[in-house]
């Protein structure tokens, strides 16, 4: 629980060291919002400094056995960076809670500060090269100075407009030297395989006219080696991050009822969870029914002005339930695989929540809460665009990206037909229907699903083939990109 949800809005704070001007012994910490929840071990917060109108960032790091460590590294990051002339957030001071051990380090928070991949998707086409070349030279400025994160991703960086920040100041390395290949690649692979895939590859274009400048055989090297690195480094966290949803953290909250296990997202409406946790039955009978099957039925419905789906995964035959007794729900599955789609940039249906009968496994319903997907199924697009080639054109772009996209997951749909697949009205293409999808596969299966999603997509277009073939032109080309 944060300090906001327990009501606490201001905090009293002792200063016990810290950098520059800063001067003051004491200081009252107004709190605005909670950034980041680590139960048990960090909470992170913005707030502002009472009577001195500075608008900060505090990281609190609670009372545990590495406590010590983790706030010193923090700081002594975040100095370090300063002195290297790195951007990051000034650091101000260190500061406990009387009588709790509670220790904080607050530093000043970067005005205007915008998460890289929201900055990128609003920015015009120029910006977008720019804030790519930026990216690029910071980092390689990091590297000559033997700077990397241990824990790379894109939002271990923020930007204001103008320039890149560090964050994260805790989790960073300084070796004192240049970096050696294997640390770059790391470094830059934990990029690649965080950004959307249009920042990718601008990224990697720029890589090449402003990374390792003076060394262009290391250079070609490292741009040989990065994409067989982060093909690996996904592979690492789309696992990690399957676990992650299945427990509490800073996105998701985890709830054992009497009667209900659930976990939900953390920002979703509070009413709506309510309900759905204590019976999620009573949903099913609100809006309209969209899909009424014996595997599973489906329904749309409108709460606070917003559209969702609520899926129910009817009860099997007993024999099938036992089989399955001690392996995950379909609707577990989809849950975590949702998340994991999200964090690859592969659009999907956004999950709010899943509900399961755990007390009584092999008699109770699951069910899946999801943010509805407005659009046209790709078939009825498609038939639509019939004599527009450039729509069509521009939808198969789409479903390349996805493609390559899944490719890098290595994973399979495992039922990849048209209508399992909406044009949003933004031209973006949405997977869905992701019971049985599989990620992280060995050589053989992956090979194996990939060639029936393959078959079973451009089964589609038997009646015309030349809508596939528009298809498969854009998938070659993105191979050969």
């Amino acid at each position: 629980m944060s300090l906001l949800e327990k009501g606490a809005g201001r905090i009293s704070l002792n200063v016990t060291q810290s950098d520059g001007d800063f001067s003051h012994a004491t200081i009252e910490f107004d709190v605005t919002a909670a950034l980041r929840i680590l139960p048990g071990r960090r909470e992170v917060y913005a707030g502002q400094l009472d009577g001195m109108a500075l608008e900060v960032v505090a990281k609190r790091f609670l009372a545990h056995a590495k406590q010590a460590r983790d706030w010193r590294r923090e700081w002594d990051g975040l100095v370090k960076l300063r002195k290297l002339s790195l951007s990051a957030p000034v650091p101000l001071c260190v500061a406990e809670e009387p009588e709790s051990g509670t220790v904080w380090v607050v530093m000043q928070r970067v005005a205007n500060a915008t998460p890289v991949a929201g900055a990128f998707l609003q920015a015009d086409t120029a910006t977008r090269e720019a804030m790519m070349a930026r990216l690029v030279q910071l980092v390689d400025a990091a590297h000559a100075q033997g700077v990397w994160q241990g824990d790379q991703h894109i939002d271990n960086w923020t930007w204001d407009g103008c320039r890149f920040y560090l964050l994260d100041a805790g989790t960073i390395h300084f070796e004192g030297q240049p970096l050696e290949a294997r640390r770059r690649l790391q470094d830059l692979a934990g990029i690649c395989v965080t950004l959307p895939p249009k920042a990718e590859q601008l990224f990697r274009e720029c890589l090449k006219s402003a990374y390792l400048v003076g060394d262009q055989v290391r250079q070609q090297r490292i741009l040989h080696d990065l994409e067989a690195t982060t093909v690996s480094l996904q592979h690492d966290r789309t696992r990690r991050y399957y676990k992650k949803t299945r427990r509490n953290c800073t996105e998701f909250s985890r709830t054992d009822g009497q009667r209900y296990h659930s976990i939900h997202q953390r920002g979703a409406d509070p009413e709506l969870i309510e309900r759905f946790v204590s019976n999620p039955e009573s949903l099913m009978d609100e809006g309209v029914c969209l899909k009424d099957g014996n595997t599973c039925t489906v329904q749309g419905f409108a709460f606070a002005e917003k559209q969702y789906v609520l899926k129910r995964y009817n009860q099997k035959p007993l024999l099938d339930r036992l089989r399955r007794a001690f392996s995950d729900s379909r609707a577990l599955k989809s849950w975590a695989h949702s998340w994991v789609l999200e964090m690859a940039f592969i659009p999907t249906a956004r999950s709010v929540a899943v509900c399961e009968d755990r007390h009584k496994r092999l008699s109770g319903n699951r069910y899946l809460l999801m943010e509805r997907i407005e659009g046209q199924l790709l078939t009825d697009y498609v038939e639509n665009c019939d004599g527009d080639r450039e729509r069509l054109r521009l939808v198969a772009i789409e479903f390349a990206q996805l493609w390559a996209s899944l490719g890098r997951l290595r994973a399979a749909h495992g039922d990849l037909k048209a209508t399992n697949l909406i044009v949003g009205p933004d031209g973006r293409l949405y997977l869905f229907d992701l019971d049985a999808f599989r990620f992280g596969l060995p050589d053989a299966a992956f090979k194996r699903g990939r060639r029936r999603d393959w078959n079973r997509f451009f089964k589609n277009w038997k009646e015309r083939p030349e809508w596939g073939a528009v298809f498969k032109q854009a998938v070659d080309r993105i191979k050969s990109a």
